[in-house]
């Protein structure tokens, strides 16, 4: 059987109620060193965040760990400004490298993981050398990159849905809905205040089955949050 039913099923959405305090899961916090000696970094590191399913409080005993990490340096040895496949040999470590011009790049691009870093409780921030923020704070630009970021999210659904990956499938389609959930906060507080948001949908998404899902019975509730960011 097909879910169709909208994630919030009828409740207010959490972004439509005033979150007077920011949810912090109840997560494992790795040591800055034992984090660059797993990724193999070495230099001027200025900062080090974590993210993904360690954050939003969906992570399971396998879960892996990921990290965002920010270099000193205008550029990273390389040459590029960012490296999205640094892990440890056995792929429970993983993270993004940035060079702090690539991080500030992302920072002012609206680009989601770098606005979810910059919404982190200070608590789990593991490193912060360097106070990275928004210069001027552009909500047209932001709603832009947002919905730009989602819709590749549920395009990547379609395709893989098309070619046979369901579970793929799936998760493409559950974090096109995040990202929008996500979007709406950031509209209404410039940040994230709420990473919990989502968990419940997450929950419904996981219990799917692969062999009966279409990402077409998720396009109007993607386009009803789209309205939303959009009014």
């Amino acid at each position: 059987m097909k879910i169709t039913r909208t994630p919030w099923d009828g409740k207010t959405p959490i972004h439509l109620k005033v979150l007077k305090n920011r949810y912090t899961p109840d997560i494992k916090i790795m040591k800055e060193d034992e984090i660059l000696k797993e990724l193999g970094v070495t230099g001027d590191v200025i900062a080090i965040y974590p993210y993904g399913s360690q954050v939003y409080g969906t992570a399971t005993a396998e879960s892996d760990h990921d990290f965002i990490i920010v270099m000193k340096g205008a550029m990273l040895p390389s040459g590029a400004f960012r490296d999205n496949a640094i892990s440890n040999e056995d792929w429970t470590i993983q993270g993004v490298l940035y060079s702090r011009g690539g991080f500030k790049d992302a920072i002012n691009n609206y680009e989601i993981g770098a606005l979810e870093c910059l919404s982190l409780d200070p608590s789990q921030v593991i490193l912060d050398k360097w106070k990275f923020g928004i210069g001027s704070w552009n909500e047209k630009a932001m709603v832009k990159a947002i919905i730009k970021k989602a819709s590749d999210s549920r395009h990547l659904s379609s395709m893989q849905s098309k070619s046979g990956n369901k579970d793929r499938a799936i998760k493409s389609m559950f974090h096109s809905l995040r990202i929008l959930h996500f979007g709406l906060q950031l509209k209404e507080h410039q940040k994230i205040v709420n990473f919990q948001e989502c968990n419940e949908m997450y929950k419904d998404f996981m219990a799917i089955n692969p062999e009966v899902f279409d990402s077409r019975d998720y396009f109007d509730i993607f386009d009803e949050l789209l309205i939303k960011l959009r009014a």
